[in-house]
C-alpha cells in the first residue's frame, strides 16, 4: 500500500507520546522527518524515534518535495504564522487546535490553502474515537430522546510556570479555554449537528501567568444547554454527561482513553439505581491513529476532507465569543 510521508514539526510532547507512534502505526503513513530549532534536538528525537531524517529548522522541513504532510503542534500563538508558511511550500497540514488565536485568522488559513490547493485540518482526535461515534448514532437513534442538556468536566493540575498552558498569557493562547475548554465546545457542535446561538462566559484568571486557571461556561443550542467547567489548576478529572428526556449517558473517559477499552453509562428512567442501568464498552481505539489514517486517506482517495477549515471557523466563534462574555460579563450572540 501507498503511504504518505509525514513530518513532524518539533519535538513537543504530544508529537512525541502520541502523533508519532500513531503514525508509525497507522497502515497509511509514515514519519519521514522531524524539524527542530536544535540540531542537537532534532537528532536525538529522531534517532530514538527511527526516523530517518532530521532538520535544523522548520523551512528546510518545508522545503523538503518528499514530504507531503506536516503536523504542526507549535504553541498556539505560532499556528497561524507557521502554518501559512507550510501552505505555501505545498503541504497539506494537521494542525493541533485551537486552530488559531481568532475565528477571523481561519480566513487567513482557508485562503493559503486554497491558494495552494493543500488541506489545512485541525486536530481534533475525539471525534475519531468509536466511543464518540457510538454516542452521536444512538442519540441521533433517539434512544435518549429529546437531549436536554450537556455537562463536561476536564481538568487537571499545574502550576508550574514552564508549563506552555501557563508560560503564554492568554492574549497568546495559554489558559484552559484554549487548552481545554475547546473540547467540549467541539464535541457539543458533533453530537448536536448545531451551532450555539450565545454563550455565556467566566473565567479565574491567575494574577502571575495572567491566563484563565479556571473557566466555567453555558451554550444555549435553543433548547439545549452545554455547560462545561475546564480547569489547569484543579484536581484531574474527565467526565460528559449527555442527559435526555428517556435516558442519560455519561462518558467517564471521554478524551484521553490512552488506548484503553471504554466504559459509557446508560442511565434509564428517573433513578440511577435502577437495576435496568446497562453499561456499553467501547473497544480499545487509538483516536491519534484513526485521526492519521483518516486525513492520509483523504490524499490518496482524493476524497473531500471532513471537519475542514470552515468548521474550524464555527468551533472558533464559539472561543472568540466565550472570551468576550468571560470579559464584559454577560450573554454574548455566537
Amino acid at each position: 500500500m501507498k503511504k504518505i510521508n509525514w513530518g513532524i514539526v518539533s519535538s513537543a510532547k504530544i508529537a512525541r507520546e502520541h502523533l508519532i507512534p500513531a503514525i508509525q502505526k497507522s497502515k497509511n503513513s509514515r514519519v519521514f522527518g522531524l524539524a527542530s530549532r536544535s540540531k542537537e534536538k532534532a537528532l536525538k528525537v529522531s534517532k530514538a524515534h527511527k526516523i530517518p531524517n532530521s532538520y535544523d529548522s522548520y523551512k528546510k522541513m518545508y522545503q523538503d518535495k518528499d514530504i507531503q504532510v506536516v503536523y504542526n503542534p507549535l504553541p498556539n500563538h505560532l499556528h497561524l504564522s507557521s502554518t501559512i508558511e507550510a501552505c505555501k511550500n505545498k503541504k497539506h497540514v494537521l494542525l493541533e487546535k485551537p486552530i488559531t488565536l481568532k475565528a477571523k485568522d481561519v480566513d487567513k488559513l482557508i485562503k493559503v490553502a486554497r491558494e495552494n490547493k493543500v488541506i489545512v485540518k485541525e486536530a481534533f482526535m475525539v471525534r475519531y474515537h468509536p466511543q464518540w461515534i457510538w454516542a452521536k448514532k444512538y442519540i441521533k437513534q433517539g434512544n435518549i430522546g429529546d437531549v436536554r442538556s450537556i455537562l463536561t468536566s476536564f481538568s487537571f493540575f499545574s502550576d508550574d510556570p514552564n508549563n506552555i498552558r501557563n508560560f503564554y498569557s492568554q492574549k497568546n493562547g495559554g489558559g484552559a479555554i484554549y487548552d481545554l475548554g475547546c473540547y467540549p465546545v467541539v464535541i457539543s457542535r458533533f453530537l448536536l449537528d448545531q451551532e450555539p446561538k450565545r454563550v455565556v462566559s467566566t473565567s479565574l484568571i491567575h494574577n502571575k501567568f495572567k491566563v484563565d486557571t479556571v473557566s466555567s461556561a453555558i451554550l444555549d443550542f435553543g433548547g439545549v444547554f452545554s455547560t462545561f467547567n475546564c480547569s489547569t489548576q484543579s484536581a484531574i478529572k474527565q467526565q460528559v454527561i449527555i442527559s435526555g428526556t428517556k435516558k442519560t449517558i455519561v462518558i467517564e473517559n471521554p478524551f484521553n482513553p490512552d488506548g484503553q477499552a471504554t466504559n459509557i453509562l446508560i442511565y434509564k428512567g428517573s433513578s440511577i439505581f435502577r437495576k435496568d442501568n446497562v453499561s456499553k464498552i467501547i473497544p480499545k481505539s487509538n483516536h491519534y491513529k484513526n485521526l492519521v489514517e483518516a486525513f492520509s486517506d483523504h490524499l490518496l482517495k482524493k476524497t473531500k476532507v471532513d471537519y475542514g477549515l470552515a468548521d474550524s471557523k464555527k468551533n472558533m466563534k464559539v472561543l472568540d465569543a466565550l472570551f468576550k462574555s468571560s470579559k464584559n460579563k454577560k450573554w454574548v450572540k455566537v
